[in-house]
């Protein structure tokens, strides 16, 4: 982002939601959802929000403000939906919003998480084997991007690896202090028929699955 749309948005942000007050001052929750548009557009310039959109929105600004919601704000976001649904656009304006809207931790880092693309990660495995996926075990705030598109199994000098099964096992088991976030094509009935029936239980507990269907935000 330009460094001035950066300062744009923070200074609309700083009477909404001031750094030291982490919680949200939801009798202001009409300036949150201009913000999140305007947020939109510096990922998305054709960004619009058609009527049957509107409830979506509203559920992803409630968790990212960590405010009671459908969506359950201790747990990360399974994005899912058809080719061209927008899902990998909203992960970007979520990131960006919520480095506006969200404290920053102790160190004055603001929020944030890092967003992977699942053939990269399963290539880092193709060329390391297990020391090349550690990092996505090890982060604290990961998303990963289109998973689903990554071929399964995957190999490494003779040895194979569902990759993505192994990494949400090891995700789930630092589930209580590190966040996951998905976009995916699958939806949550075909997580069983690829990832194993444990790992459906698994992502249950991990994620807030929210379809996205229909059209795109993007201007026609």
């Amino acid at each position: 982002m330009h460094p001035t749309q950066i300062s744009l948005l923070l200074n609309a942000a700083r009477p909404v939601a001031p750094p030291s007050n982490p919680a949200a001052d939801l009798s202001r929750i009409d300036d949150y959802k201009r913000l999140l548009i305007r947020v939109a557009r510096t990922v998305c310039p054709s960004f619009v929000v058609r009527d049957g959109m509107k409830p979506l929105l509203n559920d992803l600004l409630l968790w990212c403000l960590s405010a009671p919601g459908r969506l359950d704000p201790s747990k990360g976001l399974w994005l899912w939906g058809d080719i061209g649904s927008g899902k990998t656009t909203m992960l970007h304006v979520i990131l960006r919003f919520c480095r506006i809207v969200r404290p920053a931790d102790a160190e004055g880092n603001p929020y944030g998480f890092r967003i992977s693309n699942a053939i990269e990660v399963c290539s880092g495995y193709q060329r390391k084997g297990y020391d090349g996926i550690q990092t996505y075990i090890d982060s604290r705030r990961q998303a990963f991007d289109e998973l689903g598109s990554e071929t399964i199994p995957t190999g490494y000098y003779g040895n194979t690896e569902n990759v993505f099964q192994y990494i949400l096992q090891r995700r789930y088991d630092r589930r209580h202090t590190s966040f996951t976030h998905v976009t995916t094509n699958l939806s949550v009935d075909q997580i069983a028929e690829v990832y194993g029936a444990r790992i459906y239980d698994r992502c249950k507990e991990m994620f807030n699955f929210v379809p996205m269907r229909g059209a795109t935000f993007r201007k026609k």
